[in-house]
């Protein structure tokens, strides 16, 4: 059997699962029998490079995709991030080996059941930027995906717990902001959903949120355009990348759904400075996030929401949030199997020190912490 035939029948149906593509479809988009799908998959045939690079295109792969052998488990992990065009290389190295700790961490744990959140396919009219009738597709979408999640009602730092819950492992640790790198999500069949947020003491609560959401956004409407090899994930512009519009469109629907914010509206009147930051605080984002609520959905002008900016900036806070949400506490569930695999002996401490990047000595005083003895 040719080794290389297997590694890419390997690879095909490593890919085919993860998209929820059927044999019988994968066979008809190739233009051959369920039988040599079989071959090509089990390693008894080659597929012709023709097929290989049809394959590359439909599903948005390098042909070097299908050639290059996984080295384990966590290598199947498929990861999407924002990152600036001068994002460093091991800013991103770094994220991704916190999305193979934590799967790892899981294996470990003896997770029996994996939670992959729903997916829905747009067919958006827009080319370049979101019609109306795309944006209210989208907002749809957010809507069954809060019903479907269970999470009608929850709102704010809530949603990290939330969708914990559901089963999406969410990991929050700081990276430079230089960096712009707010958030980063991953899958795989084996371990399941993976979301990163950028927990940096400087970045906003209210950010970190709608980086939570809009990382979901992706999970749900673009994992065809996550990568097997992090070294694939690429400078994406959120003005300009329209994925990123439609990802920022469904975190603003989630976070403030069209119609509760018109009955706050109603019962408001007229929209001031001062009903902004109490519909701020009744939905618990940021100041941004409900002006650009109320322009999108055309609650407001764009003269008004000029000068609801314009209020912003000329208070210093075009960089930061005013009364902005106090810091909450993250990581809870990957620290609270860390410290039950320690009390149970499964890992050591130099393991402790690996799953929190810590060093040795600061890993001994965090156990010294839960009071468990060394």
């Amino acid at each position: 059997m040719d080794e290389l035939a297997v590694i890419i029948g390997r690879n095909i149906d490593e890919l085919r699962v993860s998209r929820g593509v059927s044999k019988k479809d994968l066979a008809a988009l190739l233009g051959v029998t369920r039988p040599t799908l079989d071959n090509y998959i089990k390693g008894n045939q080659i597929i012709d490079s023709g097929k290989l690079a049809l394959l590359a295109r439909e599903f948005n792969k390098s042909l070097d995709f299908f050639l290059t052998s996984p080295k384990d488990e966590a290598s199947t992990l498929m990861y999407r991030a924002e990152r600036a065009a001068d994002t460093p290389e091991q800013i991103i190295d770094g994220i991704v080996r916190r999305f193979e700790l934590y799967s790892q961490l899981l294996r470990i744990v003896g997770q029996r059941s994996v939670f992959i959140p729903p997916t829905y396919a747009l067919r958006l009219e827009g080319k370049r930027k979101l019609t109306d009738l795309d944006k209210r597709v989208i907002e749809d979408v957010a809507l069954k995906c809060r019903r479907v999640l269970g999470l009608e009602g929850v709102a704010g730092h809530d949603l990290f717990l939330a969708l914990e819950e559901v089963g999406i492992s969410i990991l929050a640790f700081p990276t430079d902001p230089a960096a712009q790198v707010w958030g980063a999500s991953a899958f795989s069949t084996e371990s399941g959903a993976f979301i990163y947020v950028n927990d940096h003491t400087s970045v906003a609560e209210e950010r970190k949120i709608f980086s939570l959401i809009h990382e979901l956004g992706h999970l749900i409407l673009h994992r065809d355009r996550y990568s097997l090899r992090h070294s694939e994930v690429k400078y994406v512009s959120r003005r300009q990348e329209l994925n990123e519009k439609v990802a920022d469109h469904f975190a603003s629907s989630f976070l403030v759904p069209r119609h509760k914010l018109q009955q706050e509206v109603e019962g408001i009147g007229d929209v001031s400075i001062e009903s902004v930051f109490y519909l701020k605080r009744k939905f618990r984002v940021s100041f941004q996030a409900i002006v650009m609520a109320l322009k999108n959905y055309s609650m407001i002008s764009d003269k008004q929401s000029g000068k609801l900016f314009a209020f912003l900036n000329a208070r210093g806070f075009n960089k930061s949030e005013p009364a902005p949400l106090p810091y909450f506490e993250k990581n809870n569930r990957y620290k609270l199997y860390i410290q039950t695999l320690y009390r149970t002996g499964e890992i050591g401490l130099n393991k402790v020190a690996e799953f929190l990047d810590l060093s040795v000595v600061e890993a001994r005083q965090m156990i010294q912490q839960w009071g468990i003895g060394i």
